[in-house]
């Protein structure tokens, strides 16, 4: 509508024709279709139209002035096309630190990179290529003098803004510092979120029985929730919403049906179970009904019920690790922890990774009346093991196979644990049997579960569930002023560090920054390589922070969080302004070099020459991120409004920040200035 209808024609052509043949080298290099490189496609929509606005709106614009439309492509496509190489280069290059990352989320998210940056290139090959010649065959343009061309009030409107910006530069320069100032400030209002839940109407219950019951018995819980879960909420003929379908697996987890599931290993106190729902909206009322069936009638399970992750899993959400060398003094301090989580809102399901503890028989053996009675410990722990566990004793051999004999007491007494005081103790060395109890003493004890050790230290993993609507940043606002306060009164040896989300979030966004040197060293290599200068890579650099302006406007305004994927937008949008800096920055150096006007006039003649196809841009890109928003899901809706609002707020303040920098950079006047 704003190119006219053959030129917008020419520029929609560029959409399919980059598609196919971005889906085409995807296909040569074993780039699937999922999740994440639709999505990559999706964000690449926008930016890939951008090459084909400013081709053709540069033919355009020369044939107005006079040119026949093949001098004008030619003149274009040698005009541009490094300047579009290098700025779909430096687009991709911001993706890369995505692809580079050594973590989990990392290789989640890796085809993001890779799509964006062959969708990219591919709409520059036909940019160059393609736009160019059905812009011969097809354009028609009369010839409009400047004042024609750029008379509109738009223009207008715009070119008296930037003037009166370029006139005052300090000033323009401090308001923006200001408003940059404020959003940052204005981080600490946007709620932080490492990766929501899936919008999938899909949900799992762990059951977690403690160490060491039997798998019947584990089989016997997982069937009566199943029973549950039937008789309350499955779809019938009166009940329309509801569960429609679940699978149940016991002793072992679930085959891994998407990549952010990871199965637990085999045991046979553990059952997993995977439940369809009719919608997602109905999985937050189901999920309190199953924990409190769950904790009500079996005490001594644990159950961890929750909607699918979107993301890599970071669970549980809430993770204290105390760590120390003497298992008492952990507990005592554990149990502290325990009870401060306990009175913090939103916390729920507050455990440890140790389990409950379990029984345990000490058989301490008199020495002196064992000497006495020439017995040894090892005739006593040979008697024990044969009594309980059993001892082969031979082989019986049919045909090829060997089976074992084993010599052992009747299942009746092993059971009953009262009769191993009186188990008579085979002594090797006379051939004589004496009771057990006539030489050692029988203890019961409690002992853990299981002793987990990190960095060679017992560590005791405190873990809590999240109630719907609370965050682990809340959460851990109240929980580590406490903690630190508290370690001071511990002792030496024994410290905390926190794990769950925040750290899968930390891990995350470290990855991500530890390569963004390099992905910035390649953009500045770029940069300089086509500007073979180093102030103008640095007044790009400067413009590119100013996206967080809008970014945190837009999370503010759609109430949404800060999260891994919304750093993804971030770094996304700083190779979109970057792109814009590039094509205004070329233009000042074309009117200046190859047109022969003087730094102040070229400044305003390139803004002016360069305000419609880097408005357009913006627009393209914005229109194919609202799919996105409208319709990504709690995963990409915030991306997308990172990149929407970003974008907007950066391109109005690159097409007069951009300029004013240009001119305090290299000491152009403007006060005397008349256009």
């Amino acid at each position: 509508f704003t190119l006219g209808l053959r030129t917008g024609l020419i520029v929609a052509c560029l959409i399919p024709a980059a598609m196919l043949m971005s889906l085409m080298i995807m296909g040569f290099l074993n780039i699937g279709l999922d999740q994440i490189s639709l999505a990559a496609l999706i964000i690449a929509l926008g930016m890939l139209v951008d090459n084909g606005i400013v081709m053709s709106e540069s033919i355009m614009v020369q044939m107005s002035g006079g040119k026949s439309a093949k001098d004008a492509a030619i003149d274009s496509a040698m005009e541009l096309r490094l300047p579009l190489l290098i700025a779909s280069l430096t687009t991709a290059a911001a993706f890369l630190p995505i692809y580079l990352a050594e973590s989990a989320v990392g290789e989640y998210t890796a085809s993001l990179f890779k799509v964006v940056s062959i969708t990219l290139l591919s709409s520059w090959i036909l940019s160059i290529t393609v736009i160019p010649l059905l812009c011969v065959k097809f354009l028609r343009v009369k010839p409009k003098s400047a004042k024609d061309r750029f008379g509109s009030s738009f223009y207008t409107f715009y070119r008296n803004a930037l003037i009166s910006g370029l006139k005052n530069p300090y000033i323009s320069i401090a308001i923006v510092a200001i408003v940059f100032i404020l959003a940052v400030y204005s981080f600490r209002f946007v709620p932080s979120i490492f990766f929501p839940p899936n919008d999938r109407p899909t949900f799992t219950i762990d059951l977690s029985m403690p160490t060491g019951t039997p798998i019947k018995r584990t089989e016997a819980v997982t069937i009566e929730v199943e029973n549950y879960i039937k008789d309350n909420f499955e779809i019938n003929e009166e009940r329309k919403e509801g569960v429609i379908n679940w699978a149940a697996f016991v002793g072992q987890g679930a085959p891994r049906f998407i990549l952010s599931y990871g199965p637990e290993p085999p045991s046979p106190d553990y059952a997993f179970i995977i439940v369809n729902t009719t919608s997602r909206e109905i999985i937050d009322g189901i999920i309190p009904q199953i924990e409190k069936f769950c904790l009500d009638t079996f005490p001594d399970l644990k159950p961890t019920i929750r909607p699918l992750e979107v993301g890599p899993p970071a669970w549980p959400p809430i993770e204290v690790r105390i760590s120390g060398r003497d298992t008492d003094k952990i507990f005592d301090i554990v149990n502290e922890v325990k009870a401060k989580l306990a009175v913090i809102p939103g916390t729920k399901l507050i455990d440890d990774d140790w389990g409950a503890r379990s029984k345990k028989f000490l058989v301490n053996i008199n020495q002196p009346r064992a000497l006495r009675a020439g017995v040894t410990s090892q005739d006593i722990a040979v008697s024990l093991q044969t009594y309980l566990s059993g001892m082969d004793t031979t082989e019986f051999r049919e045909e090829d196979k060997l089976i074992p004999v084993t010599m052992r007491s009747v299942a009746s007494d092993r059971d009953n644990i009262s009769k191993l005081e009186s188990l008579n103790v085979f002594v090797q060395s006379s051939g004589r049997s004496l009771p057990l109890k006539q030489v050692a003493d029988i203890e019961v004890a409690w002992q853990p579960g299981k002793i987990v050790r990190r960095d060679r230290l017992r560590t005791v993993t405190v873990e809590a569930a999240l109630d719907p609507g609370f965050t682990a940043a809340e959460v851990n606002a109240q929980l580590i002023p406490w903690l630190e306060k508290e370690q001071e009164i511990w002792g030496l040896g024994y410290y905390w560090e926190l794990g769950g989300e925040t750290e899968s979030a930390d891990k995350g966004n470290q990855s991500i920054a530890d390569k963004l040197p390099i992905a910035a060293m390649i953009i500045l290599l770029l940069l300089v390589g086509q500007f073979n200068s180093i102030k103008k890579p640095i007044i790009i650099l400067i413009t590119i922070p100013l996206g967080l302006i809008g970014v945190v406007i837009g999370l503010l305004i759609t109430d949404l969080y800060f999260g891994f994927m919304t750093l993804l937008g971030i770094i996304s949008l700083s190779g979109i302004v970057i792109n814009n800096a590039i094509v205004l920055l070329d233009r000042i150096d074309i009117e200046i070099n190859e047109n022969g006007l003087e730094p102040a006039r070229a400044i305003v003649v390139s803004a002016v020459r360069r305000f419609r196809p880097i408005i357009l841009t913006t627009v393209t890109t914005v229109s194919g991120l609202l799919p996105l928003w409208i319709g990504g899901g709690p995963m990409w809706e915030p991306m997308s409004v990172a990149i929407i609002f970003g974008l907007l707020f950066a391109t109005m303040l690159t097409l007069g920040v951009v300029p004013v920098l240009y001119s305090l950079f290299y000491r152009v006047s403007f006060r005397d200035f008349k256009y």
